[in-house]
């Protein structure tokens, strides 16, 4: 196997206190893709299970995500889907107030702190449309899980808070898809957290 390169990822605070979420295996009903659904500054939580595309606009439409849902929806999907709308609202406005509701494991925090430093504290903001696609739940123990999704950034770019021009060099992930996996860990609680993060440069295509 490929050495894996942990990202430098967002947060600041592990979401504690919340409810917890068991883990329920639901698979999505199979069919024909519906009309591309679109919320606003929203968790990826699209009703029924349906597969098809669902767009989320974020910052008042400075970013939209666009997740392709699978023809089979495992609920545990959400913790990758989630991380990474409430990562890039903090890219997009320079605030970590968007982290406060995930759950995080203490190693994935000290990792998401570090990857949001220049958004929070430099002259750094994104703007355009990413693509979640090919999204599967890869490996699942009894505390154990493997969430990966592929991402397409090719029409993000990074840009000054100030001006709104784009950067240069812009970073080279968002050059070509790449692979983005969370190991997720279930604790006692029932609630499931993400406890690393990491990405790949290859395995995936446009």
């Amino acid at each position: 196997m490929r050495r894996m390169s942990v990202i430098a990822l967002v947060l600041v605070v592990a979401g504690c206190g919340q409810a917890a979420r068991p883990y329920t295996p639901q698979p999505g009903t199979a069919g024909s893709a519906p009309a591309p659904a679109t919320a606003t500054e929203g968790s990826a939580r699209p009703s029924a299970g349906a597969p098809g595309v669902e767009t989320i606009e974020v910052g008042g439409g400075k970013f939209r995500v666009d997740i392709d849902w699978p023809d089979r929806r495992d609920p545990l999907m959400t913790v990758i889907t989630d991380w990474y709308l409430a990562s890039r609202k903090v890219m997009v406005s320079g605030s970590d107030r968007y982290l406060k509701d995930l759950d995080l494991e203490l190693q994935a925090v000290r990792q998401a702190y570090d990857g949001v430093r220049r958004y929070t504290e430099e002259d750094r903001r994104v703007k355009g449309v990413a693509r979640l696609y090919d999204l599967r739940v890869t490996k699942v123990l009894d505390k154990g899980a493997q969430v990966d999704t592929c991402v397409d950034e090719s029409k993000v770019r990074v840009v000054s808070a100030s001006s709104g021009e784009a950067v240069s060099p812009q970073p080279s992930i968002m050059r070509a898809p790449y692979l983005q996996r969370a190991l997720a860990h279930r604790g006692d609680d029932g609630v499931w957290r993400i406890r690393e993060l990491f990405y790949d440069q290859e395995g995936c295509a446009r």
